[in-house]
């Protein structure tokens, strides 16, 4: 990448603080970052912590940014766009992170001329492990696109969809982390309630966690096969697997990202 390119980053939200902490962590691939904020306090506090520049106002970082990414919540997307339209040309990148805000809509806001990308980023990207899936408008040539992958690369992988498939990759990698988060809640409960210390609890569970996520990675194995492997007959593994089916609990993950997916296809 560029090293004289600066990213502007509107919103200093959960998603822009991630974004920001793995963006930082490669500053030798830009020269500059800057930071607006509705917020002001908010986005001074970022800026300090993580070497980045605050800025006063959306259209004041729009004209500074070569790559511009906006990561305020869905129903304030349009007001930021329709702020910072004047600012944007041809020669810079129009990012949106905003779940549910299709590039049709962003059209809406900005001449069709400007390139623009749409992506789904989740909240691991705070400690470059994240996932992004982005999609490109059609007037995003490729060396752009390279560079907006390079960007995003810095925090975690990088996908590369149809702009069709968004609402389900929102579910899944967008909210898939609270997913997770309340199974380790759960096996954290579960096992502080059999008598074990929360501590010691947490941090097995946490471990368990990811070593089952680095095994799934690393081996390339279906998820059903490594199941198999721990679950030996008449065995402990199996019991408790038995009450989780009982409990509906791969009907529960079903119901929980179509639900999901409804919400960020009816934005």
């Amino acid at each position: 990448m560029d090293n004289a390119l600066t990213v502007g980053l509107i919103g200093c939200g959960q998603m822009g603080r991630a974004l920001l902490g793995g963006f930082a962590e490669c500053r030798g691939w830009l020269k500059e970052i800057t930071l607006f904020d509705i917020e002001p306090a908010k986005a001074r506090v970022l800026a300090e912590e993580y070497g980045a520049r605050a800025v006063d106002s959306g259209y004041t970082l729009a004209e500074g940014a070569d790559i511009v990414i906006v990561a305020v919540k869905p129903p304030q997307v349009k007001t930021v766009l329709k702020e910072i339209a004047p600012a944007l040309n041809v020669d810079k990148v129009l990012v949106s992170v905003a779940a549910g805000v299709t590039l049709a809509s962003i059209y809406e806001c900005i001449d069709h001329g400007i390139p623009a990308v749409r992506v789904m980023p989740n909240v691991p990207c705070l400690i470059r492990q994240g996932v992004s899936c982005l999609s490109f408008s059609s007037s995003v040539a490729d060396d752009k696109r390279q560079l907006v992958i390079e960007l995003f690369s810095t925090v975690g992988l990088v996908e590369v969809i149809p702009e069709e498939y968004m609402d389900a990759v929102t579910a899944v990698s967008g909210s898939g982390p609270a997913f997770v988060f309340l199974v380790a809640e759960a096996l954290t409960d579960a096992a502080v309630d059999i008598g074990l210390p929360r501590d010691l609890a947490r941090r097995i569970v946490n471990q368990t966690l990811t070593g089952s996520a680095l095994m799934m990675q690393e081996t390339g194995e279906h998820p059903a096969v490594l199941r198999e492997r721990v679950t030996s007959p008449g065995g402990t593994t199996i019991a408790g697997l038995k009450a989780l089916e009982s409990g509906g609990v791969r009907a529960a993950y079903f119901d929980a990202v179509r639900a999901a997916y409804n919400r960020a296809f009816k934005r």
